[in-house]
């Protein structure tokens, strides 16, 4: 009977566990996309008001055509155009997110949802006053030990699988970072060809195209560093130690990366500071991750101190 107790008691807490997590991570996604979706939005407002200023300098004027015959007006619409793409740039990127977001926030209401958790409160009630009575007609101090020992592992079991699942987002997070700065090393290759050594046309094109790509890898680190980020929360509060990546930079990465995108001199300068800041959040995610591996070896052997402690009582 203790045995039941203590297994139904095991899964009855892990199911607790793991719907309060999923609840968290489900509100503070809940507040990162209403974040972005206000940005993206701000920036759509800001997008529009470009391409008006682009069809306001292309309608018909005096003052346009005096501008054109001192080739000033060739300048501006040069000058519109480009901060419209800045903007334009800076908008697909705010989608992407809310794109993402909003797709985190469907998986988890969709795994809240699931059977398992439907009635868990009630359940957990029924239990606790199940076990009351059985403790009463029950009690013994070897009962109450094993019972501690058997808690211990439930708790130890769950850090486990917090720092498993974090260790993993973390691997994918590198991943993803590596493959950010390779781009960013073939864009950084061209733009000194082409700021240094006049490239061209072509080069020039090349260059851009080079960029756009770097920003896909760079999203793809940016959402990899996110969920390592949910996932290094949950590790936190199952061990209440502290373990976050300064990651501040390759979020705002896209905002400063973007900005006078079409200066050669900046874009050089750009992707050189950006591939630093990816460094230093490699750097930052390598450093967590060795304390994440030395506290699973630390709670592996927590786990065979309990199970010998189990042991000695049983055989006594």
């Amino acid at each position: 009977m203790r045995q039941d107790i203590q297994k139904q008691q095991n899964t009855l807490q892990e199911k607790r566990v793991n719907q309060r997590r999923l609840m968290k991570r489900l509100e503070q996604t809940n507040e990162k996309l209403l974040t972005m979706k206000q940005k993206r939005d701000q920036l759509h407002r800001q997008l529009t008001k470009e391409q008006r200023d682009i069809v306001k300098l292309g309608k018909f004027s005096f003052t346009k055509k005096i501008s054109e015959w001192t080739g000033k007006w060739d300048e501006k619409m040069k000058k519109e155009i480009e901060e419209a793409a800045e903007v334009e740039l800076k908008y697909n990127e705010a989608e992407k997110n809310v794109l993402d977001l909003t797709a985190e926030v469907e998986d988890l209401r969709n795994e809240l949802d699931k059977p398992d958790f439907m009635h868990i409160a009630e359940d957990w009630e029924d239990f606790l006053k199940e076990k009351e009575s059985w403790i009463r007609m029950n009690d013994s101090v070897t009962t109450q030990t094993l019972q501690k020992i058997s808690d211990d592992r439930v708790r130890v079991y769950s850090m486990l699988r917090e720092i498993g699942e974090a260790f993993e987002a973390g691997e994918k997070a590198e991943r993803a970072l590596a493959g950010a700065m390779k781009k960013l090393d073939s864009a950084e290759g061209i733009s000194m060809w082409d700021t240094f050594l006049g490239g061209g046309i072509f080069v020039s094109a090349l260059k851009y195209s080079e960029i756009n790509s770097s920003d896909d890898h760079v999203h793809q680190a940016q959402r990899a560093l996110r969920h390592y980020e949910t996932e290094l929360m949950d590790v936190q509060d199952a061990a209440t130690d502290s373990y976050q990546v300064n990651k501040n930079d390759i979020f705002t990465f896209t905002d400063v990366f973007f900005d006078n995108i079409f200066s050669d001199w900046m874009v050089h300068t750009r992707i050189t500071d950006s591939k630093k800041k990816l460094h230093a959040v490699m750097q930052d995610v390598r450093r967590i991750q060795d304390r994440l591996a030395r506290k699973r070896a630390a709670l592996d052997e927590e786990i065979r101190r309990l199970d010998q402690q189990q042991d000695d009582i049983i055989m006594s």
